[in-house]
């Protein structure tokens, strides 16, 4: 008897040591998170909010003209860079993330890519500015091959620190940027009144040196110095990233092609008005895009591991709770807010924001199963979902600028923003079951509800209630997630006094 229950105590301490290691594993997965989301917080929020805060005085200096045609550089550039790159530097951190990778060579395939592209850009710039072919932005056209190289370099070595795993030096490439920024726009735009010039070089330098930053601080000199290619990792990389190559342009198409069609069926002016409406739901881009680059390393990391499928589970109802939130309260207060950002010229951006607001939450949403894709490797459903989501945003686009203007536009941007995330969520399956989904629909489609009454009605007290339906759905998941993160972060310390 005595040896049967020693037996059973063993199998008792056992049993507790095993839940507590999986427990602990479990919370460092989630203190990982954490701890990338806090420093690169630090690091781009000051950065984020600051280009919404210098949004009176870039619709103070800049005309409706002259920010709608730096709009379309933004945008154009945005679009040639996958094409260039063949967009190498998504394989470049996918791969860099791999445990046996030759960390070295694939970032000498990546430089390589990258440097062609900016000889063919350069080449196709330089004939540009003496043939005279794009009145627009004649005069301008080295600054858009700065502009490009500067872009372009930042995104591949951001790319290359994530695969690192270098998230302080993101961080602090981040502020730098910052600070170059706020001075290149005090400098360029108040002191020498260089106007859309002055802007694009203050932007230029807010790339370029973060960075001059990282090739310094990752010694970048020895990923480089006397490498020979490997033919098969490259041919490798080019199968994972040319899917996303059709997967970046239909995000593009989602997210710039509105800039187009209104520039040309409305007026290049009423695009930099819808421009500038594009700055209000960029509040919530800013905490969006500090947890999505942590999110991107840990959803890659703990791919395949033990209770993975419930952490992403999780992670994504928590952030989509928080969005809807976020999103019904500026959308209230889109309003009042353009009062206070937008000089006079743009005002009438504010009736715009509602529905770019929403589309930001479906972006989110499709934006976190995306590194989950990405782990599995699975790019052609990646570009799947772009191209779906591309093609009803250009019919849409069409065909509701031509019935209600630019509104149709932002329209158009949110119903594909949705389609992308549909066509996600079922290639993703069975990797991330989601409780109480429906609960997120409901918020989704009172979001839409709520756009409507602040667009097209007075009714305040209808947004209120809405808003106040939000926050109920939410209360147990903020609950849950607050006595999460304190059980994680004091139990153990408490435990051990």
């Amino acid at each position: 008897m005595l040896r049967l229950s020693s037996r059973l105590m063993k199998c008792w301490k056992l049993s507790k040591c095993l839940q507590e290691r999986e427990c602990s594993f479990v919370n460092q997965r989630y203190k990982y998170l954490l701890k990338n989301t806090g420093l690169l917080t630090i690091s781009n929020f000051a950065s984020k909010v600051l280009v919404f805060l210098l949004v009176p005085l870039y619709t103070s200096v800049l005309s409706t003209e002259e920010y709608g045609i730096y709009d379309l550089i933004v945008s154009t550039v945005s679009l040639l860079y996958p094409l260039l790159t063949l967009n190498i530097v998504d394989a470049v951190m996918r791969f860099t993330m791999d445990k046996d990778a030759d960390k070295k060579q694939v970032a000498y395939i990546g430089i390589r890519y990258v440097g062609i592209s900016v000889l063919v850009i350069a080449m196709g710039l330089i004939p540009c500015h003496f043939l005279r072919i794009f009145e627009s932005i004649h005069g301008l056209e080295i600054m858009i091959l700065l502009y490009y190289v500067s872009y372009v370099m930042n995104q591949y070595f951001i790319q290359l620190a994530k695969g690192l795993e270098k998230v302080s030096c993101m961080a602090i490439a981040g502020i730098i940027g910052t600070v170059v920024m706020l001075g290149g726009n005090i400098l360029f735009l108040l002191v020498f009144h260089w106007q859309l010039k002055g802007f694009m070089l203050a932007n230029i330098l807010a790339q370029a040196i973060p960075a001059l930053y990282f090739f310094i601080k990752l010694h970048f000199l020895r990923f480089i110095k006397d490498m020979k290619l490997d033919k098969e990792l490259g041919k490798e990389m080019l199968q994972y990233c040319f899917p996303l190559i059709f997967s970046t342009i239909g995000w593009w198409i989602n997210s710039a092609s509105d800039r187009y069609a209104v520039s040309y069926l409305v007026g290049i002016g009423a695009n930099g008005i819808l421009s500038v409406a594009y700055k209000i739901p960029s509040i919530l881009n800013v905490f969006v895009g500090m947890f999505g680059q942590a999110w991107q390393i840990s959803a890659i990391k703990e791919y395949g591991e033990k209770q993975s499928g419930e952490f992403y589970a999780e992670s994504f109802t928590f952030i989509n709770m928080i969005m809807c939130l976020g999103c019904s309260a500026l959308v209230f207060l889109s309003k009042p807010l353009a009062s206070i950002l937008y000089a006079k010229d743009f005002y009438v951006a504010w009736q715009y924001a509602p529905f770019l607001i929403v589309s930001a939450v479906f972006n989110t949403a499709s934006g976190l199963l995306g590194p989950i894709l990405s782990a599995k490797k699975d790019s052609k459903a990646m570009a799947r979902s772009a191209i779906y989501g591309a093609v009803i945003n250009i019919i849409l686009n069409i065909v509701l600028i031509i019935w209600i203007g630019v509104q149709g536009a932002t329209i158009a941007t949110a119903v594909s923003a949705f389609v992308i995330y549909y066509v996600r969520k079922r290639a993703v399956g069975a990797g991330i079951k989601i409780e109480k989904e429906y609960k997120i629909m409901l918020m989704w489609i009172l979001l839409c509800i709520q756009s409507l009454l602040e667009i097209y009605t007075k009714l305040w007290p209808a947004e209120m209630i809405i808003f106040f339906i939000i926050i109920v759905l939410n209360y147990a998941i903020i609950h849950k997630f607050i006595h999460s993160v304190y059980l994680m972060l004091f139990t153990k310390h408490s435990q051990g006094k």
